[in-house]
């Protein structure tokens, strides 16, 4: 038994989609990335927007992967003296009661008399006033800071934008095979 098939090739089309793929793929993954990073920074309450980035990797091997992350030396807070301190950890894993690391390595003794809830803050080494209470300390003004819950921005972000980035990527490869296949 013989077989014979008729088939209309459109080469160009099919080199066209093997080529350009991979390019679709890559922006898609950049608009979603963009996407998460825009809300990482709207739930960071935009403090940071420097400090939230993305990265594309792997381009070249035609495996896209991209990242968002946060640049810890970004997320730097100067006290009146000009001291420098990383603020990121503290903000994404929560102080105090809250806390889901780890406290300090060396903690005041107030600190763990307080059940590492309560410390104390000189008001004279911030720039700019906090919302907590103050309490004079042999003449000396403190904030009696407690602890502050745990801020996942990134993580949050990824699944708040989870609909739209799967809307952006399945918008953009049916644009380009309408494209490709007329």
């Amino acid at each position: 038994m013989e077989v014979r098939f008729k088939v209309k090739h459109k080469f160009k089309n099919i080199d066209k989609l093997i080529k350009k793929l991979p390019e679709i793929v890559k922006e898609s993954v950049e608009d979603i990335l963009k996407n998460i990073q825009i809300d990482a920074i709207r739930l960071e309450r935009g403090h940071n927007e420097e400090g939230i980035l993305i990265e594309i990797v792997n381009v070249s091997t035609k495996e896209v992967k991209g990242r968002i992350y946060a640049d810890p030396e970004k997320f730097i807070a100067k006290d009146a003296n000009n001291k420098e301190a990383k603020y990121l950890f503290f903000e994404y894993f929560g102080t105090g009661e809250y806390a889901e690391m780890e406290h300090v390595p060396e903690p005041t003794k107030h600190f763990r008399e307080s059940g590492f809830v309560e410390w104390y803050i000189p008001k004279n080494k911030v720039l700019r006033p906090l919302s907590y209470p103050t309490k004079m300390i042999n003449g000396q003004e403190f904030y009696v800071a407690r602890g502050s819950k745990p801020n996942h921005f990134l993580e949050n972000a990824e699944f708040k934008t989870r609909e739209k980035n799967i809307k952006i990527i399945d918008t953009k490869i049916k644009e380009f095979l309408k494209e490709v296949c007329k």
